[in-house]
């Protein structure tokens, strides 16, 4: 793998409990394509690829009955050496949920960080191509950790991925929150913030939540609401960057759905 490479989002995985219905909603939300593939280490089972036109983008995988997990999304972050990766994310606290494992063109993990928010690691084989260019419907966009110690987080991935991390306050509905930002070299691609009081009285767990890029937030959010998601968390505005909304999909996956702000575009 390409050094430029490490510590850079590469692939996304959904985790669901119904693979049928889960397809049929995200080609009708976003207009993904789905491509059923063999792949070597996972036996009979079919990995379903999602691909945005010809660029490929992640998988849907079946969970059983006997997982007992919900359906849900599950980033993936390229890393130049899986097991290095692992043996820093038990250093500095987390744990190993998923050991290395070879699969398709490459191996993956699975830690968690020690606040218990869990992320994919990916070893290629190869260098990976760029990403899409901004503003690129259908594609993700950003990767947000909801944890409940963003300070201790933000510390054990700056160590996991090498990422830089800068610290600022945001408005958001028109509240300040404080907000740091994750950096692979120049480019900022996520972010991690403390859990709202109010989500944390509803029960949120430390997650992982991924942005994907739509034209028009607002009509985004209605057709998933068409389709049988549900709102979490209505569009809204954040100045001078975009506007956001959360949803969960029928089974139960969350997404955010974001329209960058024409100044965002024009920045490249």
């Amino acid at each position: 793998m390409a050094s430029r490479d490490h510590g850079r989002f590469c692939w996304y995985d959904l985790m669901s409990t119904d693979p049928t219905s889960s397809k049929d909603f995200y080609a009708k939300l976003f207009g993904w394509r789905v491509e059923p593939t063999k792949m070597a280490g996972m036996g009979e089972m079919t990995y379903d690829m999602l691909y945005v036109g010809d660029r490929p983008l992640g998988g849907i995988v079946p969970l059983g009955a006997d997982d007992g997990l919900p359906t849900h999304w599950i980033p993936d972050v390229a890393v130049g050496d899986v097991n290095a990766s692992c043996e820093t994310a038990g250093s500095k606290g987390g744990q190993v949920c998923v050991p290395p494992t070879s699969i398709g063109p490459g191996t993956f993990a699975v830690v968690n960080d020690p606040q218990g928010a869990f992320i994919s690691i990916w070893q290629n084989e190869e260098a990976m191509p760029p990403d899409a260019p901004k503003g690129t419907p259908g594609v993700f966009c950003w990767n947000e950790c909801m944890s409940t110690d963003a300070a201790a987080g933000s510390e054990f991935y700056a160590a996991m991925f090498g990422w830089r991390v800068e610290e600022l306050e945001m408005e958001v509905a028109g509240c300040k929150v404080a907000y740091r930002t994750f950096y692979q070299g120049d480019s900022h691609h996520a972010g991690i913030m403390d859990l709202p009081p109010d989500a944390l009285e509803q029960g949120a767990k430390p997650h992982w939540l991924s942005y994907v890029t739509v034209d028009d937030c607002d009509a985004a959010m209605e057709k998933a609401k068409g389709l049988g998601a549900t709102v979490l968390c209505p569009p809204t505005d954040i100045p001078e960057t975009g506007r956001f909304s959360v949803i969960a999909d029928p089974q139960g996956g969350m997404l955010s759905l974001f329209t960058y702000a024409e100044s965002m575009l024009k920045d490249g």
